[in-house]
């Protein structure tokens, strides 16, 4: 069926590069096609880190078989070849009588727009030539991934109908008074609401409009608010001072609380009443919204109000934008200046924040170091002309203590509520990452949901860094691996990449180098950083230096032949002695080909070069790999250094982690040191070299000052 061109192996292992490293397993039937069809299509997806299990059926009494069996996520049909009599659309209305969400892609011969459109009409997910090549992969993974949404959103589905019938529960059984509305009608009282209102039956005021229980002087402020729920579909969070009529006509003051909820499945308004002699509490439950520092609304009620503006965004029309502020220097402030010093500055911000943002819009302390703005105002260029002038102004900020001046710089992530916004806890860790962004703070950054690869782009990345290579627009940083005992005479760097657009500005790695790492221009890559690496080394060694590289490598170069061969030449061409370069390598790249990373290291001994392990720890064969490799230097996993300073491991366990390590005589090395606190954990550990930016961000120039570092 040509279904196998390297080109659509490549294609898939671009696009399933997103995924988890986890094998993600797939069930597919395969219905009137032969055998030989079948193995391409399974060798295809299983170089995409799947693992397809896949069945073939001919018959009606197959397909009832195999769907009685197990659960299966695509039905791939054929060309009804060898007189085969189970079209496609017989198989959709099976499918469908059983109620069974399977997608169904037909192969055919006929792809006219008659019969793309008679598919579509017969309930077919798509309709491909007989040979679609690539195509089939695009539509394989388009469906794979429509139908996993399907899937989680009949689970939320479930899961939020068991928490309304727990909270309806809750409601039944509630001191406060409560009754359920829609359409500005009661359909659902209280025990606690009956007593109130002076009844004896629940259905006594079930079916009653509120109009009859409210003043007519109230009635036109709830209608408006009645008008927004029902008509235009916004999320309701209010309260109103009310006086209500009970039945016998007498009357009574109260706080009324109207809340968007749901009432057995549908939309409905809850009203929870507070009469007028527990309005001091009422107060209180107020107040308890309040930051206590600065009187800014504290973090739970920004997660309150930030729902309901996802949910009146998600209505269409009602676009708004989250501003995360953090500061960037507060625990430098605490360490230096104190706890009193750092109060007066954060409530001076709140003050600027507070007069500078008014209704609509809402300014909030969110947590110690950070303050969270939802920003009313759709227009997300001009959003960010705002979160820019905000942080100008938040660096601005004077305050004299003690004969000192504090002040800080802030990071702002920015993050868009649309019609397709998440919930408010995903739009804040959204805006958390944005501001993460902002390495040395002082400045904004717009959230940027991670794009969809698409061949076209990868061709144009590739071609970029190609064209970059030969106009010479790439340059190479350096950053320090500095020893955490003795300083010894030769300089440790990691060498890091770099790319230069038209104009000569430094891209960001993650810009490039996602888009061609499944590419063989990756080799040619590897290939220009050795090349320029030894000829810095060769300057450094002429002016008496002693510098050693690590230098990293892409999964591809494991597989070039002439790779090293060439290496050699150009070590002997410049005179570098070898122990002054260490290979660097992933450990997922190194698992995924453990052979030829075998080869690769013990060739690269053999040349007298060093090599080097890194993200150490990041999958549980770390230790086989580490045994099947010539290995110099260990450079852990960054996510082991935050959690030794978080607390959520301890020295002893990430000791017990490294001994194979140790043991096997490999130098140890930790990446992402941000400050001085984890250092001396790190020493415990048995770590001999550290790296990060609290040492020295990359630069251009090996100047590490090794002496006082």
């Amino acid at each position: 069926m040509g279904l196998a061109a390297d080109s659509s192996y490549a294609l898939l292992d671009r696009l399933s590069s997103s995924r988890a490293s986890r094998r993600q397993t797939i069930n597919i039937l395969f219905l009137g096609f032969h055998p030989d069809a079948v193995d391409p299509i399974l060798s295809l997806i299983r170089s995409g880190r799947m693992a397809p299990r896949g069945r073939q059926v001919q018959s009606r009494e197959d397909l009832l078989a195999a769907l009685s069996e197990r659960g299966w996520d695509l039905l791939f049909c054929g060309t009804l070849e060898d007189g085969h009599d189970f079209p496609a659309a017989t198989a959709v209305s099976l499918l469908q009588g059983r109620e069974k969400d399977i997608p169904v892609i037909q192969l055919s011969h006929d792809t006219s727009q008659d019969a793309q459109l008679q598919a579509y009409k017969d309930g077919i997910a798509a309709l491909l030539p007989a040979q679609p090549g690539e195509l089939l992969l695009h539509v394989m993974l388009q469906q794979l991934q429509a139908l996993e949404d399907r899937r989680r959103l009949r689970q939320s589905e479930a899961m939020l109908e068991v928490a309304e019938r727990h909270f309806h529960e809750q409601v039944s059984q509630s001191r406060t008074p409560i009754a359920y509305l829609t359409d500005g009608q009661i359909i659902f009282v209280n025990d606690s609401l009956v007593e109130l209102m002076g009844v004896s039956k629940s259905y006594e005021l079930i079916g009653t409009e509120l109009d009859q229980l409210i003043l007519p002087e109230h009635r036109q402020k709830v209608a408006d608010m009645l008008h927004a729920f029902s008509d235009q579909h916004r999320p309701i969070d209010t309260s109103l001072p009310l006086e209500l009529t009970r039945p016998d006509n007498s009357m009574f003051k109260a706080q009324v609380q109207f809340q968007t909820c749901r009432y057995q499945g549908q939309p409905a308004l809850s009203m929870n009443i507070t009469p007028e002699q527990f309005s001091e509490e009422a107060n209180a439950a107020v107040h308890r919204d309040d930051d206590p520092l600065t009187g800014l609304k504290n973090g739970s009620y920004l997660i309150q109000r930030l729902d309901d503006t996802a949910q009146h965004a998600l209505a269409g029309g009602h676009d708004a934008q989250l501003f995360y502020i953090r500061l960037d220097q507060y625990e430098d402030l605490l360490a230096t200046h104190g706890q009193e010093a750092t109060n007066g500055l954060i409530r001076l911000i709140a003050e600027r924040l507070d007069k500078a943002f008014y209704d609509p819009h809402l300014v909030c302390r969110f947590e110690d170091d950070s303050f969270a703005i939802i920003f009313r105002h759709p227009n997300t260029d001009e959003s960010l002309k705002v979160a820019r002038k905000l942080a100008r102004q938040i660096a601005g900020l004077k305050l004299q203590h003690a004969q000192t001046t504090v002040s800080t710089s802030a990071s702002v992530g920015v993050v868009s509520i649309t019609d397709s916004a998440p919930p408010a806890s995903e739009l804040l860790h959204r805006a958390r990452k944005a501001a993460d962004e902002l390495t040395d703070g002082n400045g904004c950054v717009l959230y940027q949901p991670p794009a969809t690869l698409h061949p076209q782009n990868d061709s144009e990345a590739v071609k970029r860094v190609l064209t970059a290579i030969s106009d010479r627009r790439l340059k190479l940083m350096f950053q320090p691996i500095v020893p955490l005992e003795a300083d010894t005479e030769t300089h440790n760097y990691e060498v890091l990449v770099r790319l230069l657009d038209e104009n000569g500005e430094t891209l960001a790695p993650n810009f490039f180098l996602t888009s061609i790492e499944q590419s063989d221009v990756m080799v040619k890559m590897d290939r220009w950083v050795l090349e320029h690496g030894l000829q810095q080394l060769r300057e450094e060694n002429d002016k008496g230096t002693k510098n050693r590289l690590f230098i990293n490598l892409a999964g591809r170069s494991l597989h070039s032949n002439s790779l090293l061969t060439w290496f050699q030449s150009q070590l002997k061409e410049l005179q570098v002695p070898p122990d002054q370069i260490v290979f660097q390598l992933s450990e997922s790249d190194a698992a995924a080909s453990l052979a030829q990373a075998r080869r690769f290291s013990e060739l690269a001994s053999k040349l007298g070069c060093r090599f080097c392990l890194k993200h150490f720890g990041s999958s549980p064969n770390s230790q086989h790999v580490l045994r099947q490799l010539q290995i110099d230097y260990v450079k852990l996993d960054g996510a082991y250094i935050q959690d030794l300073e978080s607390g959520d491991i301890t020295v002893e366990q990430l000791h017990s982690q490294l001994l194979v390590a140790i043991e096997r005589g490999a130098t140890i090395i930790a990446p992402l040191v941000e400050n001085t606190r984890v250092i001396s954990k790190l020493f415990r550990c048995g770590i001999q070299l550290i790296q990060g930016y609290y040492l020295q961000p990359p630069r251009e120039n090996m100047d590490y000052d090794y002496f006082q570092g």
